[in-house]
């Protein structure tokens, strides 16, 4: 079976639960790992996926709030609701690093997204990682990328060689191609097939005009064997996710997370489209209603195909 280790969810700018699962059902993926976002908090969509399909799905949430005080009870209150982790960056990790303490009490899971290959975060995450035995961290998007030297360096290479750390290989399309295959060559050479899991990054994968096969067809060049694509494709996600206790409660949050939304443009392609965030789920939402067919940049030009006037001759 294939776990998606991470997608994202939520309007304005990404898709919804129903969106992603019809996907699923497409592409053969029989469960996934949720991830929210501070630009579309959509904590009550995930909540509601994982506590109504806790067979297909689970979550991660963000930390919001205004403060110290907020930022915590938010994270708390996640974690109460059943939400497995929580997403955070590096620089969550260098400057709200009691949300590392919070999670690894709770026994959850950290998704770390940003350079872990900087001594300074590497540090932080393994630091945690000592003091709480509950606690997984999780690199995402290949934990950054970097150079593969740096996973002999202290720390980076205690924080790679920690049981309790893996990486989800997403964002295939996102960096160099050479760059990233020596650096994942690399994480497997360290880690070995058990610490490492596949995810498609969805919608985000579309917006590169990238497709789901060829996201899942990425790690051939490895040529992993029978048991190490079930591991890498599945069964590693599996453990780290779906065997731990999952109990969801009532998502009671001491604020509206809508009100902590960071609204930021969304790229949709490598070489720059910046739009409003609601236009790349509306284009989203517009493409799969269609049938989801070919890639979304097909679909984009027909949309501009249909709303542009035709080019006027000029007559010199």
């Amino acid at each position: 079976m294939i776990v998606d280790a991470y997608s994202h969810t939520g309007l304005p700018r990404f898709q919804t639960v129903a969106d992603y699962r019809g996907i699923m059902r497409r592409e053969g993926i029989g469960k996934a790992v949720l991830s929210s976002f501070d630009s579309s908090p959509d904590l009550a969509g995930i909540h509601a996926a994982f506590t109504e399909q806790p067979e297909i799905f689970r979550g991660l949430g963000v930390p919001l709030g205004k403060d110290h005080g907020e930022i915590a009870a938010g994270a708390r209150a996640q974690l109460a609701a059943g939400f497995t982790g929580l997403r955070m960056t590096a620089r969550d990790v260098l400057e709200r690093p009691f949300l590392l303490d919070i999670v690894g009490e709770a026994g959850g899971v950290v998704l770390a997204v940003g350079r872990l290959a900087e001594a300074a975060c590497a540090q932080a995450l393994h630091d945690a990682l000592q003091r709480h035995e509950g606690l997984t961290v999780i690199g995402g998007h290949f934990a950054g990328g970097g150079e593969p030297d740096e996973l002999e360096q202290y720390p980076v290479a205690g924080l790679f060689a920690h049981p309790r750390f893996a990486v989800v290989f997403s964002r295939h399309g996102g960096y160099p191609a050479s760059s990233i295959r020596l650096w994942a060559r690399s994480i497997v050479a360290r880690a070995g097939w058990s610490r490492i899991l596949w995810g498609a990054e969805a919608p985000l994968l579309f917006w590169r005009n990238e497709t789901m096969p060829a996201a899942m067809a990425w790690i051939d060049f490895l040529e992993p064997t029978a048991d190490e694509r079930a591991a890498f494709f599945g069964g590693n996600a599996e453990r780290i996710y779906f065997a731990r206790p999952h109990q969801p409660g009532p998502l009671a949050l001491p604020f509206d997370p809508w009100t902590y939304i960071n609204e930021v443009p969304a790229g949709l392609w490598a070489n720059g489209l910046p739009v409003p965030q609601e236009i790349a789920g509306r284009l989203v939402q517009d493409w799969l209603a269609a049938g989801g067919e070919g890639t979304l940049g097909g679909h984009l030009e027909t949309v501009l195909q249909r709303a542009l006037p035709k080019l006027s001759k000029s007559r010199g």
